[in-house]
């Protein structure tokens, strides 16, 4: 069959080529070049072939000007002055797919005659951080020392998940676009969104940051439902200090709720004689968060100047970045349980064999296949 020759218009071009100095193909730019000025001209096939390797729909080609693509989550932007420019497709895509999950759980729980939650924006006019830390903890239903009744940070994690899933905050985590492991998420781009809704409200976590930034980042998520503002929360490690005044108070909620002021002060006064990197490190294991909240508190109490707080997050960084660079393993289903907000995946399960929802619209959420969205739900039916 001979091949089908088509246009492409130059603007797309153009417009597509900002997408593709990463792709994987190191052919792509060129082939644009080329079909820009003239030279060659795309057949369908090679089309399709540069549309999967630099994640823009097949459609787009086609257009006479580029698409005007909006992301409201982007106008929270913790940090302005990070990431202004365009988002990366794998961002793009991942805040799609997160979209179309809280749009089906918003559907789902109307439908099932849920009513609408009213913790969301139930501090929409309070500034007060130990006030709102109090109505989080309300809500929760935990007392101000529940580190005490876990014995890690991945403990902790799982411990304000399931409390959050309980009173239905949808949390989803991955490292990530979809199960493609070559389009990973990255932490220089975002650490971790929220998408404010009155029946579904959803949290997504970047799962390639460090345990005790994850912690942090799904706590500081949380905090904005109680106020009611949607976040794309991409700060790095205390990199800037230009924060607006309602991100500072976000931020002292999240390490007020980790890290209660009345315990870190009894605290810190009994490890007085202590080096601070050890001081830091033991309180760290003792509010079972990460040690840049410590070091965040211990500044914010003046225990510690900025430069010794400087020194702190740039060890921390590198601790970090050293394990990245140990590979990891584990098995399929258990990370994609991890992934996947279990109520969610509980919901969809059952609204599938009720026949209210296609079963390729729910492989399509859940990015599965009729095999693994089965093995996957029976999984997570069991730990729950």
């Amino acid at each position: 069959m001979p091949s089908i020759f088509v246009d492409v218009n130059p603007t797309i071009i153009d417009w597509v080529s900002q997408y593709a100095s990463n792709a994987t193909n190191s052919g792509v730019l060129d082939d644009l070049a080329k079909w820009k000025n003239g030279e060659k001209r795309p057949t369908f096939k090679q089309v399709e072939t540069v549309s999967k390797a630099i994640h823009i729909p097949f459609g787009y080609f086609f257009l006479q000007s580029p698409p005007v693509e909006t992301f409201p989550v982007l106008q929270y932007r913790t940090i302005d002055g990070l990431n202004e420019g365009n988002p990366s497709r794998d961002l793009i895509d991942t805040i799609n797919d997160m979209e179309s999950v809280q749009e089906w759980m918003h559907d789902y729980m109307i439908a099932s005659g849920y009513d609408r939650l009213q913790f969301v924006a139930s501090c929409h006019n309070e500034n007060d951080k130990q006030a709102i830390a109090k109505r989080f903890r309300e809500i929760l239903g935990i007392a101000p020392d529940w580190y005490k009744q876990t014995n890690a940070k991945t403990e902790a994690f799982k411990f304000f998940r399931s409390k959050f899933e309980d009173i239905g905050i949808i949390v989803m985590m991955s490292g990530i676009v979809g199960n493609n492991t070559h389009r990973s998420l990255h932490i220089e781009e975002f650490r971790a969104f929220a998408l404010i809704d009155d029946y579904a409200p959803l949290i997504f976590i970047n799962f390639n940051d460090s345990q005790g930034a994850k912690l942090f980042s799904l706590i500081h998520e949380a905090v904005h439902i109680l106020l009611g503002t949607s976040n794309f929360y991409n700060d790095r490690y205390g990199i800037a200090d230009n924060v607006s005044v309602f991100e500072t108070l976000c931020n002292a909620v999240a390490a007020e709720i980790l890290v209660p002021s009345d315990y870190f002060e009894k605290e810190w006064s009994a490890l007085a004689t202590r080096k601070l990197e050890i001081k830091i490190q033991q309180l760290a294991e003792t509010f079972n968060c990460g040690m840049v909240v410590i070091a965040r508190k211990a500044l914010d109490n003046h225990y510690i100047s900025r430069n010794q707080y400087r020194r702190i997050v740039d060890d921390a960084m590198e601790k970090f970045r050293d394990s990245q660079k140990k590979g990891t393993g584990g098995n399929y289903y258990s990370t994609m349980a991890t992934r996947i907000d279990a109520r969610f995946i509980i919901a969809l399960d059952n609204s599938v064999k009720e026949g209210k929802t296609l079963f390729t619209d729910a492989y399509r959420l859940t990015n599965t296949t009729r095999k693994t969205f089965s093995n996957l739900t029976e999984g997570v039916r069991g730990i729950s």
